[in-house]
């Protein structure tokens, strides 16, 4: 597992490496890396060999310039011909320049007519390790190159990823807006931050709403 020294120079990002070198579960390296800012390894099945999966860290803050992030975005992405490449993007920053969920919007639209790699909302600097590590997982299932579609949002099944299905047309839009997949929805779900975030998001006067959805995966729903 590699992360880009340069994370120390950004201020959002400053307090990555301390965290990820604190790690005791997984071993972290400090390097100077070209094209991107985290490298975890994937295990192949039926194989000992290993191969990495290169995420940058993008925020608000961080796409203020657009052409400069896209530019970020376009070497990590022509360089690996898009195979096992993706972003991880903070919603919640320190000092917050804008809105970070509107950001996080601007960014998939701008990506989605070039570029079919796999945007990561992550809700605060904290949650960065066990995200990391759900990602991961689900890459090792796969056990094939990640896809994750862009074109057409996975939103057949959400409306029933709640207790009390079929959810109502409000809420399923706006978690819409940044679950493009029903596994996206379960990473978000199942973490503490992720939890907060979706509480703030769609809940309601006298409804139940948010802890219906988020008690679904806590009860480990099966979803077809």
């Amino acid at each position: 597992m590699l992360f880009c020294t340069s994370l120390r120079k950004r201020s959002e990002w400053a307090d990555v490496p301390a965290k990820l070198l604190a790690e005791q579960s997984l071993r972290w390296q400090e390097q100077s890396l070209e094209t991107h800012d985290l490298a975890i390894q994937v295990p192949r099945h039926n194989s000992d060999n290993r191969e990495f999966f290169r995420l940058l860290l993008l925020s608000t803050s961080d796409v203020e310039h657009p052409g400069t992030a896209m530019a970020r975005i376009e070497r990590l992405y022509h360089q690996t011909g898009g195979r096992q490449v993706g972003i991880i993007f903070l919603l919640q920053e320190k000092s917050p320049n804008g809105n970070g969920t509107i950001s996080y919007m601007n960014l998939q639209s701008s990506l989605l007519s070039a570029f079919d790699m796999p945007t990561i909302p992550l809700f605060s600097i904290r949650s960065l390790p066990d995200t990391l590590f759900k990602f991961q997982r689900q890459l090792v299932a796969t056990r094939e190159e990640i896809h994750i579609p862009r074109a057409r949002p996975a939103i057949t099944l959400l409306p029933y990823c709640t207790l009390k299905p079929p959810m109502s047309e409000h809420p399923k839009n706006l978690l819409s807006d940044i679950c493009h997949t029903v596994g996206e929805l379960a990473g978000i779900a199942t973490t503490r931050d992720g939890q907060t975030y979706i509480r703030s998001l769609v809940s309601e006067p006298g409804s139940t709403v948010a802890d219906d959805i988020i008690d679904f995966w806590e009860q480990e729903f099966v979803v077809e």
